[in-house]
């Protein structure tokens, strides 16, 4: 090999120089990259830690009112109880009360031909009447029966007046789907 073929295929010290202090600002830049990931990595285990302890606080907020609407409903079975219902609140409890599963709001509103808002309407003001009505969570969604200890006393005491247009309604309904089926 000629003397001039070795000085190209060698890199002069001026050139290594130039290439180390280049590897040295890539280092550089790599460990400040490296570093502003850590710190977005402790903000969001922060983030994560508060969030945890508001979902936290949630959970414990829900088993209070749950605590709270159980006492609630308690009293109002030990008590004597005159509630007057609207006509549509009248159809929800009636559909409400002849089922023993757990039903969706959606359910409910279609048997007692309602639409889902007036039905949920419907439900929170007899719940807010003190009719014990029992409320579960499956999948996200939340489902209504009526209380079993409720159901007896209505069915013994008729605490809940139903007006006969209603219950005729009820009746041609039910009889509407028996035949259909």
């Amino acid at each position: 090999m000629s003397e001039a073929s070795k000085t190209n295929d060698v890199l002069s010290f001026d050139e290594l120089g130039k290439v180390g202090s280049g590897l040295k600002e890539m280092r550089e830049e790599i460990d400040e990259h490296l570093q502003a990931i850590n710190e977005n990595t402790n903000e969001l285990e922060i983030q994560n830690s508060f969030i945890c302890e508001i979902d936290n606080r949630l959970t414990k907020l829900e088993e209070k009112m749950d605590e709270l609407h159980f006492l609630l409903k308690q009293l109002v079975t030990r008590t004597n109880l005159s509630v007057e219902l609207s006509k549509d609140e009248q159809r929800v409890f009636l559909i409400i009360y002849t089922h023993s599963k757990f039903m969706t709001s959606t359910e409910i509103g279609s048997r007692a031909l309602l639409d889902k808002e007036l039905t949920d309407e419907s439900i929170t003001a007899m719940m807010d009447k003190g009719i014990p009505i029992d409320r579960e969570i499956f999948d996200g969604n939340v489902y209504f029966r009526m209380n079993k200890e409720f159901k007896l006393r209505q069915a013994k005491e008729h605490i809940i007046k139903i007006d006969t247009d209603v219950t005729s309604q009820f009746q041609n309904m039910l009889l509407k789907s028996f035949f259909s089926v």
